[in-house]
């Protein structure tokens, strides 16, 4: 599932590339991923012109010249793409908008888990944010971080993916950030002493900014809004490295799960 630095490189290419366009028309071959429904979407969306593109936790959010909001989650295998009007269709394309200037935003999905949400207003979008907690690179303090951890002795690697507590943070960077901060991710987060705590904290900060500027990981599915791979893939710590050298000793990097996940780390660096 792409995660923050996916998703903020996706906005920071959809605000170069089709912010100022009109809507001309919408067309999908899979209904259940356009909310309310195809044909209120239509209506309420072609001749809207596209303001401004935001983004909050893994959530796209698209602000029409109407006031309304389209509203868009990738979910696993989702994929936002800028295309020519009339080229080649993308592999598993399912939502188009056709935009002046001929262009087209394409979104594709293998597992079609994902969806496009029209709101009709601020209020609205504001329900659904509130059910986030806030992020890292926003308005996440170190104060407000130490509270989180401290509220639970849940392991510390499924908070930090707990949406409702942080946003934004997903497989991928949490075992990174673990790793970095010397952090078990099986520790319960109530268990973690302040100085692990700072440590960690700043670990989250320094792997997505590391995500953000390598243009998020291509380790699956994940393509930019130009249909390019990112280059995370290339600089992970242990994230998909099991059985290779730890780049922190002589040790080698293991898998466990953890919450249903594939969690990596390394058993000398990361003591339990």
């Amino acid at each position: 599932m792409p995660e923050l630095p996916e998703v903020e490189t996706i906005r920071k290419d959809l605000t170069k590339l089709i912010v100022g366009k009109k809507i001309l028309d919408i067309e999908t071959d899979s209904v259940k991923q356009i909310k309310p429904s195809l044909g209120v979407v239509k209506k309420e969306i072609i001749g809207a012109s596209i303001r401004k593109i935001e983004r909050r936790a893994k959530l796209l959010q698209i602000f029409l010249s109407s006031g309304k909001i389209l509203v868009i989650h990738l979910k696993l295998t989702g994929r936002l793409l800028v295309r020519k009007k009339g080229a080649i269709r993308d592999k598993w394309q399912h939502v188009t908008l056709m935009l002046s200037g001929d262009k087209e935003l394409r979104f594709t999905d293998l597992r079609k888990f994902g969806w496009v949400k029209l709101l009709q207003d601020k209020k609205e979008l504001e329900k659904i944010l509130a059910e986030f907690g806030p992020e890292p690179l926003d308005d996440l303090s170190l104060k407000e971080f130490k509270a989180i951890t401290a509220s639970t002795s849940r392991a510390i690697k499924v908070l930090l993916m707990d949406q409702k507590k942080i946003s934004g943070i997903g497989n991928i960077y949490a075992c990174d950030a673990l790793f970095l901060a010397k952090i078990h991710p099986g520790r319960k987060a109530n268990d973690l002493k302040e100085d692990e705590i700072k440590k960690l904290f700043r670990a989250i900060e320094k792997v997505l900014k590391a995500g953000i500027k390598y243009r998020g990981a291509s380790d699956q599915y994940y393509l930019d809004a130009l249909g390019h791979k990112g280059s995370y893939q290339d600089h992970f710590l242990v994230y998909g490295r099991a059985g290779k050298k730890c780049f922190g000793c002589e040790g080698k990097i293991e898998k466990i799960r953890l919450g249903g996940r594939g969690t990596y780390y390394c058993p000398k660096c990361q003591k339990q």
